[in-house]
């Protein structure tokens, strides 16, 4: 009875939509992505002990395809430590921090008491043949604080480059590099616990806080998996006289980060997603500057002159207009090209082309004793490139609206399973090199379960439900019988490591 209901339902809608193209009221269609919505049923995909199994070994399979290049990158990274004194070398420390996180352990004190004593031994031990003894998390902490977070930040570049230049990536995401960028705080004390914190009062000097702040960039995929890029922290710089230095901020923090991006992706093929933070003629200038195409959110009140300017030319170009169905949302489009905006005391020019959209949906709400409702929600973008009719849909939903993504990684670095938030060390060194593992780790796990051999999993349990159980598994009783992939990492006398490979990893094609 409900699903001929649902049926009948469908079927008038997509009368109604005909009717719409026909008389010309929605001029164009867009289908809109289908999700497949995660299973609801009793024990997942996993419910029998054998499943279990099956699913750590499909994990293990894929993980031995990153892990041994991964690890040999940091062959090259100096170990600071008194060597006669250490018992634990360098690669099994940082192997046993990456799975840290890769298992998504919540702190030091939880490492200790999960990992320290598990099977996960056996993992590290296949990688790493020198390895004796699980260490524990304050080793790994000790070794953070003397290496140099630059060292291992530049290790995850190298691995992002590899990716980027291997012809797997183009194959995978042809045209467009998609890039999004903003700041978020990592965490917060009521205390100065470093000199180079970040600090706020919101006018009350009596209530100072200082926090840690990130800048993100994140790389977006044509089938929507989401890789994090590079990191530039905000830090105060040495203060002088006595005087607290200039405070460090994201617009200071973006210039550089994007410094380090143009050497890493290079000028032209990628467009930047940001946030209205980054509305702001320098900003735009830094994009120009590097070849780069950008779609920014434009909120009302900033670039006042650029506004009435948009206001003025709507007037007088009615053509440029476009109503279009996405789903079941309607939207209309304006857009006005080639509108100059002046800043800056040298009055530097920019030539800006700026787009609207108001998107309309129906739905019930219950606030209205459940009665039908529109709502209509307004969106504004900044856009490097010339807008109309034909690409005005895939710069403003494809790609504008995709900064949503980097909130949903932050969302899912802080909540679901990478503690993000959480203070591993009180050192700043070690801070940021923990936080550089995590990356690792992120970068891994979003390879292996957006991989066409863990699709099946991951509708049924959920990505969070599959890194857990395959973890969980391995915690319990070791590697399993089929993981066969793990091999030990080896350095030839040459210096030639073993390389990542990513061609024997197939990708699912649809976000």
């Amino acid at each position: 009875m409900y699903k001929n209901s649902r049926q009948r339902k469908q079927a008038e809608r997509d009368k109604k939509l005909a009717d719409e193209i026909l008389t010309g009221k929605v001029k164009v269609y867009y289908e809109p992505p289908k999700k497949k919505s995660q299973a609801n049923r009793i024990g997942g995909a996993t419910g029998e002990e054998g499943a279990k199994e099956v699913l750590a070994e499909q994990y293990m399979r894929l993980l031995g395809l990153l892990i041994p290049g991964i690890l040999a990158m940091f062959s090259t990274v100096e170990d600071l430590r008194a060597l006669h004194k250490t018992k634990h070398k360098l690669p099994a420390l940082i192997l046993y921090g990456i799975i840290m996180f890769m298992s998504q352990t919540s702190s030091r004190r939880e490492a200790n008491r999960e990992i320290g004593g598990s099977e996960v031994a056996e993992l590290i031990q296949r990688l790493v043949p020198e390895f004796t003894s699980m260490p524990h998390a304050d080793t790994l902490a000790r070794l953070l604080e003397v290496i140099d977070p630059g060292t291992m930040e530049k290790q995850y570049e190298e691995l992002v480059r590899e990716f980027v230049k291997s012809d797997f990536f183009k194959a995978v995401n042809p045209g467009q590099i998609i890039v999004l960028a903003d700041g978020t705080m990592k965490f917060v004390r009521d205390y100065c616990w470093d000199e180079r914190a970040l600090s706020r009062n919101a006018g009350n000097p009596e209530k100072e806080t200082y926090y840690a702040y990130m800048m993100e960039s994140v790389l977006i995929l044509n089938n929507g998996m989401v890789l994090p890029l590079l990191t530039e922290t905000m830090e105060n710089g040495e203060r002088l006289d006595g005087d607290k230095a200039k405070q460090d901020c994201e617009t200071k923090a973006f210039k550089r980060l994007a410094a380090r991006l143009v050497k890493l992706l290079g000028k032209g093929r990628v467009t930047m997603v940001l946030d209205g933070l980054y509305a702001t003629g320098p900003m735009m200038s830094t994009c120009t500057n590097y070849g780069w195409e950008f779609m920014i959110t434009l909120k009302r009140g900033c670039l006042n002159t650029v506004w009435e300017d948009y206001e003025g030319l709507q007037k007088i170009e009615k053509e440029n207009t476009l109503e279009a169905r996405w789903g079941e949302r309607y939207q209309l489009y304006h857009w006005s090209n080639d509108i100059e905006y002046i800043y800056g005391n040298n009055n530097k020019k920019l030539i800006l082309n700026v787009v609207t959209c108001r998107e309309s949906c129906y739905g019930i709400n219950p606030k209205k004793s459940g009665k039908p409702s529109e709502k209509h929600t307004d969106f504004a973008w900044l856009s490097s490139s010339r807008v109309n009719a034909e690409n005005v849909f895939r710069l403003c939903t494809e790609i504008a609206r995709r900064r949503w993504y980097i909130e949903n990684h932050f969302l899912t670095l802080k909540h679901q399973g990478y503690s993000y938030s959480h203070c591993f060390s009180l050192n700043w060194n070690a801070m940021k090199g923990f936080h550089c593992l995590a990356k690792f780790a992120n970068f891994i796990n979003a390879f292996i379960t957006c991989s066409q051999n863990m699709g099946d999993y991951i509708i049924a349990e959920g990505i969070k439900g599959v890194v857990k159980k395959a973890w969980t598994y391995i915690k319990e009783h070791g590697l399993p019988d089929g993981a066969c992939s793990i091999a030990p990492v080896c350095i030839d006398d040459n210096g030639r490591r073993p390389k990542i490979r990513f061609r024997q990893i197939k990708l699912k094609h649809t976000a």
